[in-house]
């Protein structure tokens, strides 16, 4: 059984044709990249993945099982998450509640079991909150608990997103732009966090990047869009080399 697969995906908005036919297939374990200029379409097949948009035609399998059709929130509980280009962190909560909030959906408490307090919503309360915490030591912001959100600066806050992930306990992990806005020290750091992350939690990672030194180093995988269309797939060193991409991306020089 494949680990992921997606097979000639194809999403139009109106007569606008943003991504089609796009395939790939991720092995458990693989670090892979998603390239290509702005509006080549790679959010938004990112989206059609995590289950934000529908897709006009073909499918998305994940451990054997047709995503197509699933809400965002069951693509999620199925082993799925992701973190936005845009960071969508609940600014006027504390890092800790950020991270609690996402580990919700692995409860089995009913609403009525939280709202009563029952002894097993306080048994995964507990639950919740220190493996939040463990989730923040691993992007080290466990010193920054009780800090509010939205005070982090940029850098953390991306790393804050991923934790978010992380505890609603995944096996492939989407990364929108990971990078971006961190200095060149702050990137070197994620790249290494990101490669713990893997190994620790035994995590397939597909990641939408434009720096591409950062890509270069981490990815053993690389495929490149340009309005919408595959146009090369391969290691990092033959996407360096490959005409087309450097026309469409990376440039002459």
């Amino acid at each position: 059984m494949e680990f992921f697969t997606v097979r000639n995906l194809t999403m139009k908005f109106g007569g606008l044709v943003a991504v089609n036919d796009f395939d790939i297939t991720l092995k458990k374990g693989e670090i892979v990249g998603l390239i290509g200029p702005n509006g080549a379409g790679k959010t938004t097949v990112f989206n059609m993945i995590a289950g934000y948009y529908a897709p006009t035609s073909g499918t998305i399998h994940f451990q054997g099982k047709l995503l197509n059709g699933k809400k965002a929130n069951e693509i999620t509980r199925s082993g799925v998450a992701r973190t936005f280009q845009n960071i969508r962190l609940f600014t006027e909560l504390t890092v800790v509640e950020n991270v609690m909030i996402a580990y919700h959906c692995r409860l089995r408490s009913s609403f009525l079991g939280a709202a009563l307090r029952l002894p097993l919503y306080r048994r995964e309360e507990k639950q919740m909150y220190e493996g939040a915490m463990e989730f923040l030591r691993e992007v080290e912001l466990e010193d920054l608990s009780r800090e509010q959100a939205g005070s982090l600066p940029y850098g953390m806050q991306r790393r804050l997103e991923i934790a978010r992930a992380l505890a609603t306990g995944p096996q492939l992990l989407l990364l929108d732009e990971p990078a971006a806005g961190m200095n060149p020290n702050e990137t070197q750091d994620l790249l290494h966090l990101i490669l713990r992350l893997r190994e620790k939690y035994r995590l397939t990672v597909f990641l939408i990047e434009h720096d591409m030194k950062f890509v270069m180093q981490l990815c053993e995988r690389i495929q490149v869009l340009d309005y919408g269309t595959t146009i090369a797939s391969g290691t990092p060193e033959e996407i360096q080399q490959n005409e087309r991409v450097i026309e469409a991306y990376l440039g002459e020089g």
